[in-house]
């Protein structure tokens, strides 16, 4: 009985810190998403650069992610005894948006690869696929987390998922569910990284990654450490699948992505000096973003 009353407390406790980091983390997202989403839109130059549309894409997926991730975590530290099924539903909602996240990011490293590597074909490729390639994303996105639900309810049956719970269970609970979410992110990995090295190597052939243009290698490892942030603990969630035995663990790992994502915005968006300057234009009090530093790329593609 002790060892499920200490469970219960490990388990409040670690959804009580992870309802607190998802709300900070979802103001401070929800902030940089409407300072740069209004900047961009604003500017009819930036409006019409895929780059961007992807950043904002991007940035608004992240902030759904972290607001749902608020109301799921903290339904759950508050037992407040909600329906299985709403639980199921208010998580897969969440996977969506954070899948939607990582294939965002794979088409902003591809996006940028096109870019530095085949110019000449980039405006017609970029312009014309954007909007097939964003409703293909949204598809792959919903794949994954209406699967899970499908497969659960008919597992679980039609009494189960009804039935009033204060612990707020989760579609990953299930080995089918965990083995899909790592697969599925070891293949956009597998995609980012290969574009990273396209890049990489056409930067060295061209002669690119010379003195003159050396902020590309810095870029290429700061986007690197800042998806390792948001893959690695990832993958560490889905394989903990929530097992209280792994508290230390669990509550480690979603601290550093916490961390790591409310980078995202600075990382993805404001190293770009041409962001940067139209952003600081708008909003004069934020002129003290300069100092993150020059334009990743001179060519102006950054990711």
């Amino acid at each position: 009985m002790n060892t499920t009353d200490d469970d219960s407390s490990s388990s409040r406790l670690l959804d009580t810190v992870k309802g607190s980091f998802y709300l900070l983390d979802f103001l401070i997202s929800s902030i940089f998403t409407i300072l740069i989403t209004h900047t961009v839109w604003r500017d009819s130059v930036l409006k019409k650069e895929v780059r961007y549309f992807l950043l904002c894409h991007h940035l608004v997926c992240l902030t759904l992610f972290f607001g749902l991730g608020t109301i799921f975590n903290l339904i759950r530290a508050f037992q407040l005894n909600a329906p299985v099924l709403v639980c199921w539903i208010i998580f897969a909602v969440q996977i969506m948006f954070g899948k939607a996240v990582l294939l965002t990011l794979v088409l902003m490293a591809l996006n940028t690869c096109i870019a530095i590597c085949w110019p000449l074909k980039y405006l017609r490729l970029a312009h014309s696929l954007k909007f097939k390639l964003t409703a293909c994303l949204w598809i792959i996105a919903l794949l994954d987390p209406v699967v899970s639900l499908l497969y659960e309810s008919i597992q679980m049956g039609q009494q189960y998922i009804v039935k009033l719970d204060p612990t707020c269970p989760t579609t990953l609970s299930s080995t089918f569910s965990r083995i899909f979410g790592i697969i599925f992110i070891i293949i956009l990995v597998i995609l980012i990284v290969g574009s990273y090295i396209i890049i990489f190597r056409e930067g060295k052939r061209a002669g690119h990654f010379t003195k003159s243009n050396h902020q590309a290698k810095r870029t290429i490892l700061i986007h690197g450490l800042q998806l390792a942030l948001h893959i690695i603990p990832t993958v560490m969630t889905i394989w903990i699948g929530g097992k209280p035995d792994y508290f230390t663990l669990d509550l480690t790992s979603f601290i550093i992505f916490s961390l790591g994502q409310c980078l995202s915005p600075v990382v993805h968006g404001l190293r770009s000096s041409e962001l940067r300057q139209k952003f600081n234009e708008r909003h004069s009090c934020c002129g003290a973003l300069d100092r993150y530093g020059p334009e990743n790329f001179q060519n102006g593609h950054s990711m």
